[in-house]
Protein backbone atom coordinates (compact mmCIF):
# COMPACT_ATOMS: atom_id res chain seq x y z
CA UNK A 1 0.00 0.00 0.00
CA UNK A 2 1.70 3.19 -1.25
CA UNK A 3 1.01 6.78 0.14
CA UNK A 4 -0.43 7.65 -2.88
CA UNK A 5 -2.90 4.69 -3.18
CA UNK A 6 -4.29 5.21 0.14
CA UNK A 7 -4.12 9.04 1.28
CA UNK A 8 -6.32 8.33 4.20
CA UNK A 9 -4.61 5.79 5.67
CA UNK A 10 -3.57 6.02 9.73
CA UNK A 11 0.00 6.68 10.53
CA UNK A 12 -0.26 4.03 13.10
CA UNK A 13 -1.08 1.51 10.72
CA UNK A 14 1.95 2.86 8.12
CA UNK A 15 5.17 0.45 7.83
CA UNK A 16 8.12 1.59 8.86
CA UNK A 17 9.54 2.53 5.34
CA UNK A 18 5.87 4.82 4.41
CA UNK A 19 6.48 6.21 8.28
CA UNK A 20 9.91 7.14 6.88
CA UNK A 21 8.65 8.86 4.17
CA UNK A 22 5.80 10.74 5.76
CA UNK A 23 8.21 11.96 8.41
CA UNK A 24 11.06 13.16 5.91
CA UNK A 25 8.17 14.92 3.86
CA UNK A 26 7.23 16.95 7.25
CA UNK A 27 10.84 16.95 8.08
CA UNK A 28 11.75 18.98 4.67
CA UNK A 29 8.78 21.15 4.86
CA UNK A 30 9.15 22.50 8.11
CA UNK A 31 13.19 23.01 7.40
CA UNK A 32 11.69 24.98 4.31
CA UNK A 33 9.64 27.24 6.24
CA UNK A 34 12.00 27.74 8.69
CA UNK A 35 14.67 28.72 6.35
CA UNK A 36 12.11 31.14 4.17
CA UNK A 37 11.39 32.72 7.74
CA UNK A 38 15.19 32.74 8.53
CA UNK A 39 16.25 34.31 5.14
CA UNK A 40 13.33 36.77 5.18
CA UNK A 41 14.97 37.55 9.25
CA UNK A 42 18.18 38.15 7.91
CA UNK A 43 17.55 40.34 4.86
CA UNK A 44 14.93 42.87 6.62
CA UNK A 45 16.71 45.67 7.80
CA UNK A 46 15.73 46.73 10.99
CA UNK A 47 16.65 50.32 10.28
CA UNK A 48 13.91 50.28 8.09
CA UNK A 49 11.30 48.97 9.57
CA UNK A 50 12.19 51.72 12.54
CA UNK A 51 11.56 54.29 9.87
CA UNK A 52 8.22 53.59 8.98
CA UNK A 53 4.81 53.77 10.47
CA UNK A 54 5.32 53.40 14.16
CA UNK A 55 3.83 49.57 14.99
CA UNK A 56 2.55 49.44 10.94
CA UNK A 57 5.54 46.13 10.89
CA UNK A 58 3.96 44.84 14.18
CA UNK A 59 0.33 45.01 12.84
CA UNK A 60 1.45 43.25 9.80
CA UNK A 61 3.73 40.70 11.66
CA UNK A 62 0.09 40.32 13.82
CA UNK A 63 -1.94 39.77 10.32
CA UNK A 64 0.37 37.35 9.02
CA UNK A 65 0.80 35.37 12.11
CA UNK A 66 -2.98 34.92 12.43
CA UNK A 67 -3.43 34.51 8.38
CA UNK A 68 -0.79 31.30 8.90
CA UNK A 69 -2.65 30.25 11.93
CA UNK A 70 -5.69 29.66 10.14
CA UNK A 71 -4.15 28.58 6.97
CA UNK A 72 -2.34 25.91 8.84
CA UNK A 73 -5.29 24.64 10.91
CA UNK A 74 -6.89 24.33 7.65
CA UNK A 75 -4.38 22.16 6.43
CA UNK A 76 -4.23 20.29 9.36
CA UNK A 77 -7.65 19.07 9.61
CA UNK A 78 -7.13 18.57 6.19
CA UNK A 79 -3.95 16.14 5.90
CA UNK A 80 -3.74 12.74 5.56
CA UNK A 81 -1.70 12.79 9.15
CA UNK A 82 -3.17 15.43 10.68
CA UNK A 83 -0.92 14.62 14.14
CA UNK A 84 2.37 15.10 12.15
CA UNK A 85 0.96 18.20 10.41
CA UNK A 86 0.06 19.95 13.56
CA UNK A 87 3.34 19.15 15.01
CA UNK A 88 5.49 20.73 12.09
CA UNK A 89 2.96 23.45 12.17
CA UNK A 90 3.39 24.18 15.76
CA UNK A 91 7.24 24.42 15.30
CA UNK A 92 7.22 26.60 12.52
CA UNK A 93 4.46 29.17 13.76
CA UNK A 94 6.63 29.50 17.37
CA UNK A 95 9.64 30.35 14.68
CA UNK A 96 7.68 32.96 13.11
CA UNK A 97 6.08 34.42 16.32
CA UNK A 98 9.86 34.50 17.37
CA UNK A 99 11.16 36.06 14.39
CA UNK A 100 8.11 38.64 14.00
CA UNK A 101 8.43 39.81 17.53
CA UNK A 102 12.70 40.10 17.42
CA UNK A 103 12.41 42.38 14.31
CA UNK A 104 9.68 44.67 15.96
CA UNK A 105 12.35 44.65 19.22
CA UNK A 106 15.17 45.34 16.65
CA UNK A 107 13.45 48.37 14.76
CA UNK A 108 12.08 49.54 18.14
CA UNK A 109 15.69 50.36 19.03
CA UNK A 110 16.89 51.11 15.97
CA UNK A 111 14.57 54.06 16.60
CA UNK A 112 14.89 54.77 20.24
CA UNK A 113 18.27 53.11 21.57
CA UNK A 114 16.80 54.05 24.86
CA UNK A 115 13.67 51.90 24.58
CA UNK A 116 15.47 48.44 26.14
CA UNK A 117 18.38 48.66 28.79
CA UNK A 118 20.68 48.09 25.76
CA UNK A 119 20.63 48.60 22.12
CA UNK A 120 19.57 45.81 20.58
CA UNK A 121 20.48 44.39 17.24
CA UNK A 122 19.02 41.46 15.70
CA UNK A 123 21.01 38.51 17.88
CA UNK A 124 20.17 40.41 20.92
CA UNK A 125 16.49 41.07 19.94
CA UNK A 126 15.99 36.76 18.94
CA UNK A 127 17.92 36.56 22.43
CA UNK A 128 15.53 38.78 24.45
CA UNK A 129 12.55 37.48 22.28
CA UNK A 130 13.26 33.76 23.59
CA UNK A 131 13.60 34.48 27.08
CA UNK A 132 10.29 36.31 27.11
CA UNK A 133 9.32 33.50 25.27
CA UNK A 134 10.98 30.64 27.91
CA UNK A 135 9.69 33.01 30.84
CA UNK A 136 13.19 32.60 31.65
CA UNK A 137 13.97 36.63 31.74
CA UNK A 138 17.31 36.90 32.95
CA UNK A 139 17.11 40.70 33.44
CA UNK A 140 19.95 41.53 31.46
CA UNK A 141 17.50 43.13 28.90
CA UNK A 142 14.49 45.03 29.49
CA UNK A 143 11.90 47.39 28.28
CA UNK A 144 12.77 50.56 29.43
CA UNK A 145 10.14 52.90 27.33
CA UNK A 146 6.37 52.30 28.07
CA UNK A 147 5.87 51.50 24.45
CA UNK A 148 8.72 48.87 24.70
CA UNK A 149 6.73 47.73 27.84
CA UNK A 150 3.49 47.07 25.94
CA UNK A 151 4.57 45.82 22.96
CA UNK A 152 6.40 43.02 25.49
CA UNK A 153 3.28 42.79 26.93
CA UNK A 154 1.48 41.81 23.66
CA UNK A 155 4.15 38.99 23.07
CA UNK A 156 3.78 37.73 26.77
CA UNK A 157 0.12 37.35 25.91
CA UNK A 158 0.80 35.76 22.18
CA UNK A 159 3.14 33.53 24.06
CA UNK A 160 0.16 32.01 26.15
CA UNK A 161 -1.64 31.75 23.52
CA UNK A 162 0.98 29.57 21.43
CA UNK A 163 2.15 27.76 24.20
CA UNK A 164 -1.24 27.05 25.96
CA UNK A 165 -4.03 27.93 23.24
CA UNK A 166 -2.15 27.01 19.79
CA UNK A 167 -1.10 23.19 20.93
CA UNK A 168 -4.79 22.52 22.25
CA UNK A 169 -6.25 24.00 19.05
CA UNK A 170 -3.99 21.89 16.97
CA UNK A 171 -4.47 18.69 18.95
CA UNK A 172 -8.69 19.29 18.29
CA UNK A 173 -7.64 20.33 14.58
CA UNK A 174 -5.39 17.19 14.65
CA UNK A 175 -8.41 14.55 16.15
CA UNK A 176 -10.79 16.74 13.75
CA UNK A 177 -8.37 15.44 10.78
CA UNK A 178 -8.33 12.01 12.46
CA UNK A 179 -12.41 11.64 12.51
CA UNK A 180 -13.03 13.17 9.04
CA UNK A 181 -10.50 10.51 7.22
CA UNK A 182 -11.95 7.96 9.39
CA UNK A 183 -15.72 9.00 8.40
CA UNK A 184 -14.48 9.45 4.75
CA UNK A 185 -12.96 5.50 5.01
CA UNK A 186 -16.26 4.30 6.82
CA UNK A 187 -18.07 5.78 3.75
CA UNK A 188 -15.92 4.16 1.20
CA UNK A 189 -16.54 0.87 2.67
CA UNK A 190 -19.93 1.22 2.76
CA UNK A 191 -20.78 1.67 -0.78
CA UNK A 192 -22.32 5.08 -0.06
CA UNK A 193 -24.74 3.10 1.75
CA UNK A 194 -27.22 5.89 3.02
CA UNK A 195 -28.98 3.55 4.66
CA UNK A 196 -26.07 3.32 7.10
Amino acid sequence: MGLDQDAHAAYADLSSSERRRVITHATLRTALSLAVIIIVFIIVPAGDLASGTPGLGLTVGVVLIVGMIALELFRTVRDPYPEVRAATSLFVLVALLVTMFALTYAAMSVSNPAAFTEPLDKSNAIYFTVTTLSTTGFGDIAANSPTARWVVTVQMLFDLIAVVGLARVFVLAAKAGRARRTKSAAAGDSGGDASS
